[in-house]
């Protein structure tokens, strides 16, 4: 897993650092950078994984204006601890200033020029242009083990609650929004049983309730040729069609399906899991992540604006992010563990006063501003 994060002069991460846990929570108001830090991850994974047009990355000198702290071309830097090795990147303007830009790897803290020219990049060049062996090797695992097929998901509960058409074109992967649930089921059940039954059992294990997923072919709207599904979940009795279940159980199934994909992956990115769901039903899911994480040894980065979700935190305060602004628009980001409670711990004890007790009605303490990352 990804132990370190290290990002320079992307968007509003103008330089921060995060010591990743196996599940990690990003707090904060709206525009503090949140998301910039999932965007990073994603794109820089994409270049290094060739995924669809993204490896042309960073191209041109208005691609780095487009990109960098407040436009100002300035270099743009990721790095990853993985496995115990440094690795990461350096983008900068070429050495004209104008025709394109230069790229440099970093590894273990050397810097490698990669012998190759921004408008060549293509799905041979990064590693063989790399002079560093290990350099090279490095990144092919990187790839593997933590970037391929990486994307931000932001699951959508009522974009699969109705029936949707199956198109000739199999689903291979489930979109970011799981709006395409259905054709992703059908794809699965006809192209991979194995996982689908996989997908059912594991379903069965979270809720014992619900021993399969039923697919059935429904009748098309008027002048629309295609063939419609819906979808739902069943046991020994009874079969409950997808628009009668619950927020909850519609999420627990996308999580499910993005972890059966023939090629699940190992980073997952998720926005908002509290979006469209119940209050009541918020322990359920972050229980269940939780749960993905250990059963099928994948790392999780989230996002919430939901003090319920950080209330199921207050065992591992390690593992949670206070992203703020400062005056000039540049992301600042604590960890509650580190820099919050273990310093006003030490003060309390220099000043021999009770310590705060920050984990107990964490939540609350968010909402009021008590650890930051609330709006100005």
């Amino acid at each position: 897993m990804l132990q370190k994060v290290s990002i320079q002069n992307f968007k509003s991460l103008k330089d921060v650092t995060l010591e990743l846990q196996k599940v990690n929570l990003l707090i904060g108001p709206n525009n503090s950078g949140k998301s910039n830090f999932l965007k990073a991850l994603e794109l820089w994974g994409k270049y290094i994984s060739f995924q669809s047009e993204q490896n042309r990355f960073v191209k041109t000198i208005n691609d780095l204006e487009e990109l960098s702290f407040k436009k100002k071309k300035d270099n743009l830097k990721f790095e990853v601890l993985f496995d115990n090795e440094l690795l990461g990147c350096n983008i900068s303007s070429s050495v004209d200033g104008y025709s394109g830009v230069d790229y440099k790897i970093l590894f273990n803290g050397k810097t490698y020029p990669a012998s190759i020219s921004s408008h060549d990049l293509n799905q041979h060049t990064l590693e063989s242009s790399i002079f560093n062996q290990d350099a090279s090797k490095s990144i092919r695992n990187l790839k593997k083990e933590v970037f391929e097929d990486i994307k931000i998901y932001k699951i959508n509960p009522q974009s699969f609650i109705n029936a949707q058409p199956i198109s000739g074109i199999p689903n291979r992967f489930l979109l970011e929004d799981g709006s395409n649930m259905v054709a992703f089921l059908d794809f699965l059940k006809d192209e991979h049983k194995n996982l689908y039954r996989n997908l059912e059992q594991d379903l069965s294990k979270c809720i014992p309730e619900f021993i399969d997923i039923n697919l059935k072919t429904v009748t098309s709207p008027d002048n629309d040729k295609r063939s419609y599904k819906k979808w739902g979940l069943g046991n020994e009795i009874d079969k409950y069609w997808s628009d009668t279940l619950s927020e909850g159980i519609l999420y627990f199934l996308a999580l499910l399906c993005i972890v059966h994909q023939p090629n699940p992956p190992k980073l997952l990115l998720l926005e908002e899991p509290e979006k469209g769901i119940h209050p009541r039903r918020i322990k359920e899911i972050i229980d269940f992540i939780f749960q993905l994480t250990e059963d099928k040894d994948i790392q999780v980065i989230m996002t919430t604006h939901s003090e319920r979700v950080l209330d199921e935190f207050e065992d591992i305060p390690e593992a949670v992010f206070i992203f703020d602004k400062d005056e000039v628009g540049a992301t600042q980001v604590k960890n509650l563990l580190r820099d919050i409670i273990e310093p006003s711990n030490k003060l309390m004890e220099e000043n021999n006063v009770p310590r705060i007790k920050f984990v107990e009605s964490l939540g609350s303490h968010w909402v009021t501003g008590f650890i930051g990352g609330v709006p100005k």
